[in-house]
Parts: C-alpha cells; structure tokens; sequence
C-alpha cells in the first residue's frame, strides 16, 4: 500500500473491501484509528493488537454486546491491518447537562451492569497479563506496593469509560468499544481502573462538582461497586493512569496520582472530594 499515516491505511482498506469512494472520518480518540465510512466502521491498527483485541471481544461477547467484525485486511508489509465493522446507532454514555440528573443516573448503572457482568468471564488463552502485576520500575514517587498483585485469568478491558461504552435510545448497552488494553487479571483491576477515570483524570476532575455527572458518576459507582475497590488495585490503577498519562500532560497536571496511590499504598480509599 501507498501511504504511512492511519487515515491512509483505512483508505486503502475501504478500496481493498469494494467500499463506496467516500472519505474516512475520523472518530477520534487518542490514537486516531478509528474511522467511519458510510454506514461501516473501519478500525486500523498494528495486526498484533487487532488479533489481541478481537481475541478478547470474542470471548466477551458472550456476556456483553460488542462489535460485529464484518472483514479485515492485512498489510503484511507494514504489520497493519483494518477491520470492518457497522456504524452502530446510539450515543456514548458521556453525559451534559442537557440529559438531567435522573437520566444520567440510569446511564451510569447501565455502564456499572458492564462491570457485573465481565467479573466472572475467564480471560482466553493467549491473552496477556496486565502489566505491573510483577516487579517492574515505578513512575517517580510510587512505591511498588501493587507488584504483589494475583493475576487469576479474569478478562480485563481496562478502559471502561464513558466513550467507550455505546448505548442506545433507552439508555441500554449497545456496544463495548475499544478492546485495546485488554489483558488477563483479577476482575478488581477493572474496577480500579474505571475508578480512577471517572475520579482522577484532569478532564472528569475540570466537571466533579455538576450535579449531572456527580448522578452518572453515582450510578455507576452503586452498579458496580466502585466505592468497594481494595486499596492494592487503586494503587495499580493510579500507576496505571500516570504511565498513560505522562506523554500527555505535564507533571504538575498528574501530580494528584502520586498522591492518591500512596494513600493507596497506605490503606486509603479516597476518591470523592
């Protein structure tokens, strides 16, 4: 294929897959990579990410809904590849003010429901251990107390935040996305790490105090028992943020979760402002 950037691979992906000449659009996120055409997804990425995340959506699709993976191409020469999917209706759970508190909080436990209901699926075979379950080097001004974390073979997400998770016109689940960071590990870590976003990240802290993400936020939290996360999977989960975080904010701005995982790290549980 011609072309290094995402945006041209899933152009040659949409003429490689007979699809209309339409130009990718961009979905956002992070990284990029994740386009829409027409009424189909196209979701570009490293072909040894795409086998891990598709692995893992397999295996939970039998308790949550995912994706349909309608084709995929290869770009063995560049170790690319993108995989067709629908453009799913719905909206994802983030929520404004224009929704209302009652609202809000019937989408945060349709979320939680997600948490319940991956707690128990064992993770398939082949699919990574969380990082930082072992001995590893810890951000600046983090202890390693989470490094005597079990990694029983729960499937993980690891990223189940609001953009992440698609609901419907009645405030269903229609789709979990973004099966990226997926990994094998004890079902806490999932908590834990849901916990942080929704407490920690600079962007969710900017809106803590309005009154309609404090309901979604309180939803979520009942549903899945975010208030009973033990302190050990915090404190992976602050690392785990940092590590995320650090290419993208100054210091200063993370600051917070050194803080909050040596509270961790001491037993404390301190989330809510």
């Amino acid at each position: 294929m011609t072309g290094t950037t995402w945006t041209d691979l899933a152009r040659w992906a949409a003429a490689r897959l007979g699809l209309p000449d339409d130009e990718p659009v961009s979905l956002g996120g992070a990284t990029g990579q994740v386009f829409a055409h027409g009424r189909h997804v196209l979701r570009t990425g490293w072909s040894a990410v795409l086998d891990t995340e598709l692995l893992a959506a397999g295996a939970a699709s039998s308790v949550v809904p995912v994706p349909t993976v309608l084709d995929r191409v290869d770009d063995p020469g560049t170790g690319r590849s993108v995989v067709l999917q629908p453009l799913l209706p719905g909206s994802t759970a983030y929520v404004d003010e224009s929704v209302g508190e009652r609202r809000a909080r019937r989408r945060g436990e349709a979320c939680g429901h997600v948490h319940r209901a991956l707690a128990d699926l064992a993770a398939p075979a082949g699919l990574p251990v969380a990082a930082g379950l072992g001995p590893g080097t810890a951000p600046s001004g983090m202890a390693q107390s989470e490094a005597a974390l079990p990694a029983p073979p729960g499937l993980l997400h690891l990223d189940l935040h609001p953009l992440n998770l698609l609901l419907g016109d009645d405030d269903e689940v229609v789709a979990v996305l973004d099966w990226t960071n997926t990994a094998a590990g004890p079902a806490d870590l999932d908590r834990a790490r849901t916990a942080t976003v929704l407490h920690l990240d600079p962007e969710a802290r900017l809106i803590a105090d309005a009154p309609v993400w404090r309901a979604f936020v309180d939803g979520w939290t009942r549903v899945a028992g975010l208030d009973d996360v033990p302190p050990v999977a915090l404190a992976w989960a602050c690392r785990y943020m940092a590590d995320d975080l650090a290419a993208r904010y100054p210091a200063q701005a993370i600051a917070h979760l050194v803080t909050a995982h040596d509270r961790a790290a001491d037993g404390v549980v301190a989330l809510r402002r």
